[in-house]
């Protein structure tokens, strides 16, 4: 049976796939709402409606992120900051401090935890050779990150419709992918055809086998921006067993964001190790034990 710290590092690890941000849903994107597309709206038009939402946030973060989950006796808290196209940062913290640290930056990305009895800060490249070098271990692809936190567009060349739902108002979009270790993987994408909104996104195997799925819940529009978001993200990871939902608050939207902030941190008593046979990096590279 899985300690409580064990289900906590799964519930940073699951977090690292996926995420969402905001704040309360209101009666805008209600379920009798008028629809702002047409009944029949083409695929094409679906994707392009989607991407100018996107094109609208270009960056957001929170330090006031809240997690939640039937395996955990307490809620956790976690700060996180995106902005386009790599860069990346969440800590999730316990009273006892950081316990999942997870980023990106234009060159690497790297996964560190607490619980890890490794005691190693995992970092890769963004490099194509040097990713097919990696093992599966490593838990989190920044492509899929950064498409689900909603500040990359969908690309309407690799997309295809697969459903088409009246009744439930969505239609599911596929698209065909490798991972980086070159294993044929296939992403869905189930839009909203009446705002025009993804719901969810989840990737699967060649087999069908579901990877992680993460339905993104209760959207609310940015008053500065425009931009549409999501409050709560609910997210289904199997392989983990994780069952986890968060909900994100006093999320900054376009704001300056500290260059530091998407720097890999040190970590008392554990050392970079990098995956994939990279060269280690210069000691000004890292920066100090901090969060967005």
């Amino acid at each position: 049976m899985a300690t409580g710290a064990q289900r906590l590092s799964r519930v940073g690890m699951a977090l690292i796939l996926v995420l969402a941000l905001g704040c309360a849903q209101t009666q805008e994107f209600g379920p009798k709402t008028r629809c702002v597309l047409p009944d029949q709206v083409s695929t094409a038009a679906l994707v392009a409606h989607v991407n100018q939402n996107v094109a609208r946030v270009q960056s957001w973060r929170t330090l006031n992120a809240e997690i939640s989950s039937p395996d955990l006796p307490f809620r956790v808290a976690a700060s996180v900051a995106v902005e386009a196209p790599r860069n990346f940062r969440m800590v999730v913290r316990s009273p006892l401090g950081p316990e999942v640290d997870v980023g990106s930056n234009l060159e690497h990305y790297w996964f560190w935890s607490r619980q890890d009895e490794s005691k190693r800060i995992y970092l890769a490249s963004h490099d194509p050779e040097s990713a097919a070098s990696q093992p599966n271990g490593m838990p989190f692809q920044p492509e899929w990150i950064m498409e689900a936190m909603g500040v990359i567009a969908l690309d309407p060349a690799r997309l295809q419709e697969v459903a088409r739902d009246p009744q439930a108002r969505t239609v599911t979009l596929s698209e065909e992918r490798l991972s980086p270790q070159g294993e044929p993987v296939r992403k869905l994408t189930v839009v909203d055809l009446c705002h025009g909104l993804v719901r969810e996104h989840a990737l699967v195997d060649s087999r069908g086998n579901l990877i992680a799925r993460a339905q993104l819940l209760d959207p609310v529009r940015d008053k500065a921006s425009g931009g549409i978001i999501p409050s709560r993200v609910h997210m289904v990871w199997p392989q983990a067993r994780l069952d986890m939902t968060m909900a994100l608050r006093s999320v900054e939207v376009n704001t300056a964001i500290s260059r530091s902030t998407f720097t890999m941190q040190q970590y008392k008593g554990c050392e970079v190790f990098q995956v994939g046979g990279e060269q280690a990096l210069p000691t000004g590279a890292l920066g100090s034990a901090s969060g967005p």
